[in-house]
């Protein structure tokens, strides 16, 4: 027989003087109804198990008490009567604007401005007007069917916002904004009580928390089932309505405006405390109901309803998760632990690529997702099944249960958002992820690849002089922007190319599309961002003095581009004179704009050696822009964003040459310098477009932010753009910038470096010629020569070699072999290839799998085996291979599979130092 479900537990003191004696029967009479509690138990809840109360951690701080009875003062002013009927009767809504104004941002403006001492009104953060109002009456009444048969009635009020453009009037709910609030502060208030009746034992408090969650058991049932977005109509359901007809994504709600967080944690802490006492048995007793019953109703009405829901595994997940194990440990419910347990370990895989990284690629949500995994961590540590319980589904028992212990992916998913960070602590702001969001700060920086997720970072340097530049190339599966092969770059403490991020605001489009992040836009239109725009890295060097990472990614423009790839190095150890190098080929399309955004932080000046005169747009003919007016309305049009582009100016380059550009901050001496080459036909475009950060989350600032962009374009359909960033903090230590005449080489640019002098070689095939007095030679695609005052040579070269003065540099071609097999072993893994293949630990090498994707590993050591070769991986392959089909399975993302020849390739990458 299953064990029975038992609150006894911490129960308040209390003298037997301060009690009546009516209260004294009362416990008698009680005492007598718990002897046959357990049989009723017996018949109606037979899947619960014993608890010992309370369950949740709870803070038995005395010093807390003065604070709480403040806080509940309003609660305990009211009468009981007062107290039960100020709670709705039936479910509120959140996203409520004010009509008012147009700050604030995602109908919150009514989110901060209710309070109990006037809870029937409330007020716009922003500009101060108080609904109800006269100005915008109650136009209407909805009437709906609660799921209990009763009838709802939801006042509202009809217009025309400036964003919305449908057809029937919007609504606005403002009574059932007042009753969000009421909700919010009653659950929150019923705790307080509940806090206060187990730290002082006042029965009075007790009593209060137990009216306030019966009074949530006896109307939540009522509560409509609704959709509550920002910027689209309310629905509000008539009836009940089946978990088939529930939407996607947890947008049918109840208690909240989303289902993810449809569990009430204080009521559920409420209740967990109460049960540890009497306080329930007592209000059973006076009520001639089962008062606990009702709360343990109402707790697995909300579990159930949120369980209900397709879960996909996404990023708000977790937090239900959490939410799940809390209410079943309290309500003695295993079944709910192991549910929780089990998409936990799913999550782990499923959503995360093999380096860690979460799916969304956004490091905001990653750093939310593992919020929320520490939640789960949390609420099941230590937790152990009933004795002879084993789950149904699985067969599996918990006994001192550690999630996290359990999971190597754990660790894993950590050290990757880590790794996703800048110098000052904050994450690299890619795609959706909030600037202001971070861990600890960097006291270094160092290269970095994510190659999983399609990710690098180039980094050098301590302290103040620590420079990062982020090359970032991962698909889009949700929360991402059109932002493959996008640059960031920070030096000097700040960013000084940025990515704007994660904004609500309503010019979000700006911040998601093309042509505000730094890259090349094609024809003016919009890459693709889905599953299937993942890029391929060709190579990626982590050398002491240079570092370089290349990479293709074609598939953000399918059926327009060939080749799009670019190719960035880090020349410097962090130091002044540390510049990049940015390389961006594009082949198809007629119309190549190279684009450069400033700090989108600070304010700054921009400035270019060119004449420049006014232009008065850069939106095609034909295409009319409207700025968004609500962070829904993202016109993806060709040419459209370009509307955001402002104070433009302009100057057509009439023969090649390099173009000098200086961006400085208005309020210090930090600044960049961008010196790239340009071609005769080219047309220099600078301008300004929406900072968004500066303007906060306020939609009523934005038009007075901006940031500085340059912009270069090339028509033709073929392109090499090719620039030298210089980072500066006062003057630059890089001295002049000059193209150079290097026969055989499609590029060459020269600089000087303090005493030194770069040579920077592009596409050089058979150079064979003189360099400041002395024999070059040079085959390659990529290579930077270095020579100091004393004439000691430093070299990178990518695949060929570089000669000059007597040092030499080779590295040979690039190698290719067949794949042969994969195993997979905790912290790392191997690769067996065909034949001879021996490459240097540090060197990172590809896979092809079928041509249809590429996936990037770390050597750490190679040796014959048989007349092959295995290759000793720093990384989880992340999946298992077919040698006889010729398939690759992915067990992390993209959990696919990919059949056809699978081969191994290095493109080879050396340096040497100082060579004399």
């Amino acid at each position: 027989m299953r064990a029975m479900y038992s609150s006894r537990g911490i129960l308040p003191t209390m003298s037997p003087d301060r009690r009546s004696r009516a209260e004294l029967r009362l416990l008698e009479l009680i005492a007598m109804i718990r002897c046959c509690l357990p049989l009723v138990l017996t018949l109606s809840v037979a899947a619960v198990y014993a608890v010992e109360h309370p369950v949740l951690p709870f803070n038995a701080d005395v010093k807390q008490v003065e604070g709480l009875r403040r806080a509940v003062e309003p609660v305990i002013a009211m009468s009981e009567q007062q107290m039960v009927e100020f709670i709705p009767t039936q479910s509120g809504l959140y996203f409520v604007g004010c009509l008012n104004c147009t700050g604030g941002q995602q109908e919150g403006q009514l989110g901060g401005g209710w309070s109990i001492e006037r809870p029937d009104e409330v007020r716009c953060s922003y500009c101060g007007h108080v609904y109800p109002s006269e100005e915008y009456p109650t136009t209407g009444v909805l009437e709906v069917n609660t799921p209990t048969g009763e009838v709802a009635r939801y006042p509202y009020h009809e217009s025309r916002p400036p964003w919305w453009k449908e057809q029937e009037p919007y609504r606005s709910f403002f009574q059932a904004r007042i009753d969000y609030h009421k909700i919010r502060y009653m659950e929150g208030a019923a705790l307080n009580l509940a806090r206060l009746h187990t730290l002082t034992g006042e029965a009075d408090y007790g009593r209060r928390a137990g009216l306030i969650l019966h009074r949530f058991a006896e109307v939540f049932p009522g509560y409509c089932y609704h959709f509550d977005f920002p910027f689209r109509q309310k629905v509000i359901y008539e009836g009940d309505v089946s978990p088939a007809d529930f939407r996607p994504g947890y947008r049918t709600a109840r208690w909240t405006w989303w289902a993810y967080m449809d569990i009430s944690n204080p009521l559920l802490a409420t209740y967990d405390l109460l049960a540890a006492s009497d306080a329930l048995s007592l209000l059973s007793a006076e009520k001639n109901t089962d008062v606990e019953a009702a709360a343990r109703g109402l707790l697995t009405d909300m579990t159930e309803q949120v369980m209900a829901n397709k879960d996909g595994l996404h990023n708000m997940s977790p937090g239900m998760w959490a939410d799940f194990v809390r209410v079943g440990r309290v309500l003695g419910n295993p079944a709910y632990v192991h549910t929780a347990v089990d998409r936990t370990r799913r999550l782990l895989t499923e959503q995360f690529f093999s380096d860690g990284s979460w799916v969304e690629g956004a490091p905001s949500y990653h750093s939310q997702v593992i919020g929320g995994l520490g939640s789960v961590f949390s609420a099941a540590r230590g937790y152990s099944d009933p004795p002879g319980y084993v789950n149904e589904q699985t067969g599996e028992r918990f006994d001192n249960l550690d999630i996290e212990g359990d999971i190597p992916e754990v660790t894993r998913a950590r050290e990757a958002l880590l790794r996703m960070r800048l110098p000052d602590g904050r994450y690299a702001p890619v795609h959706d992820t909030w600037w202001t969001n971070g861990g600890g700060e960097l006291a270094e920086s160092g290269p970095d690849l994510l190659g999983g997720l399609g990710h690098a970072v180039l980094g050098a340097g301590e302290g103040q002089q620590q420079v990062q530049a982020h090359l970032t190339w991962s698909p889009g599966y949700g929360h991402s922007h059109n932002d493959g092969l996008s640059l960031l770059l920070w030096a000097n403490g700040h960013e000084l190319l940025s990515d704007i991020g994660y904004t609500h605001t309503k010019w979000r489009e700006w911040a998601v599309l093309s042509p505000g992040h730094n890259l090349v836009v094609v024809d003016q239109a919009n890459q693709l961002a889905n599953r299937t725009t993942h890029g391929h890295l060709r190579y990626f060097m982590p050398g002491p003095s240079i570092q370089v990472v290349s990479v293709d990614n074609p598939q953000v423009y399918p059926n327009l581009t060939d080749v799009y790839r670019r190719t960035v190095a880090l020349v410097g150890g962090g130091e002044s004179g540390t510049y990049l190098v940015d390389v961006f080929q594009v082949q198809g399309g007629q119309v190549h704009d190279y684009l450069l955004h400033g700090s989108a932080d600070v304010p700054q000046t921009l400035s270019a050696d060119l004449p420049l005169s006014p232009r008065e747009s850069l939106v095609p003919a034909g295409v009319e822009f409207t700025p968004g007016t609500n962070e829904q309305s993202i016109n993806a049009a060709t040419g459209h964003a370009y509307g955001y582009m402002s104070e433009l100016q302009t100057a057509r380059v009439t023969d090649r040459r390099m173009v000098h550009l200086d961006y400085r901050n208005v309020n210090d001496a930090l600044g960049l310098q961008v010196h790239t080459v340009a071609l005769p036909g080219d047309e220099l475009v600078t301008g300004s477009a929406p900072s968004i950060r500066q303007a906060g989350n306020d939609d009523g600032k934005l038009d007075q932010y901006h940031r500085r962009f340059s912009m270069l374009r090339r028509e033709g359909g073929q392109s090499l753009f090719a620039s030298v960033v210089v980072p500066f903090a006062d003057q630059p230590a890089v001295g002049a910038v000059n193209l150079v005449d290097i026969p055989g080489a499609e590029l060459a640019i020269e600089l000087t470096v303090g005493g030194r002098a770069d040579l920077i070689l592009i596409n050089a095939a058979g150079v064979d010629t003189e360099y400041r007095g002395r024999p070059l030679q040079a085959t390659t695609e990529l290579a930077v020569l270095s020579v100091s005052a004393e004439q000691k040579v430093s070299a990178m070269v990518v695949a060929g070699e570089i000669a000059w003065a007597g040092a030499k540099l080779a590295n040979g071609q690039p190698l290719s072999c067949d794949l042969l097999g994969v195993e997979r072993a905790a912290g790392g893994g191997s690769l067996l290839v065909a034949g001879e293949f021996l490459p240097p630990a540090g060197a990172v090498i590809t896979v092809d799998h079928g041509g249809l994707r590429t996936s990037p590993y770390t050597v750490t050591s190679s040796s014959l085996e048989g007349g092959n070769s295995r290759l000793r991986l720093l990384e989880d392959p992340g999946f298992d291979y077919d040698a006889e089909a010729r398939a690759s399975s992915f067990i992390f993302m993209p959990r696919e599979t990919y059949q056809g020849p699978h081969t191994v390739h290095l493109v080879p990458v050396a340096q040497i130092s100082a060579a004399p």
